[in-house]
């Protein structure tokens, strides 16, 4: 038996059609109504649902992850930056703020009458280096998973 039985069933019924309710979980799922309710509520900000009549839409745990991945201090990531056009890619991070300081390069956009001054870390090996000497990795490294699911484990499913 799976260890995340609510999610896989809504899954299941999201891949067939546009919205999941309660007993439709429930049944799929082989637990009451309360169960299913239960785990919804305790992994609501992973839940997308209409409020009028309570169908669940959508159920992304990776999206939250992905989200705190983003707010912490690891991972540096590749943007594009220009006026009305794309002129380079520059790197993103928060925190090391020395760090950013030593990386960073100045320089004027816009046009005439219509321009100001700013300031980028530039996408060069030498940056990317220094970024990860400092403990920082890319972006593209991350990986978010659905750790934060939480699903209580009856003592028959331990048992199986």
């Amino acid at each position: 038996m799976s260890e995340r039985p609510v999610l896989e069933a809504i899954r299941a019924v999201l891949k067939f059609k546009d919205t999941a309710t309660i007993s439709e979980v429930a049944k799929y799922a082989g637990m009451t109504h309360k169960q299913v309710l239960d785990v919804l509520n305790a992994n609501g900000h992973m839940v997308w649902r209409n409020r009028k009549n309570g169908h669940i839409t959508k159920v992304d745990p990776r999206a939250v992850h992905r989200q705190q991945l983003v707010e912490s201090d690891r991972y540096y990531f590749r943007e594009s930056y220009g006026a009305w056009a794309h002129e380079g890619y520059c790197l993103r991070f928060k925190g090391y703020d020395d760090l950013r300081q030593s990386l960073e390069s100045k320089h004027w956009t816009g046009g005439i009458g219509d321009s100001w001054q700013i300031t980028k870390v530039e996408d060069t090996p030498e940056n990317r280096a220094a970024l990860e000497a400092a403990g920082l990795k890319p972006w593209s490294e991350a990986e978010a998973d659905e750790r934060l699911w939480r699903e209580p484990v009856s003592p028959a499913q331990r048992e199986a």
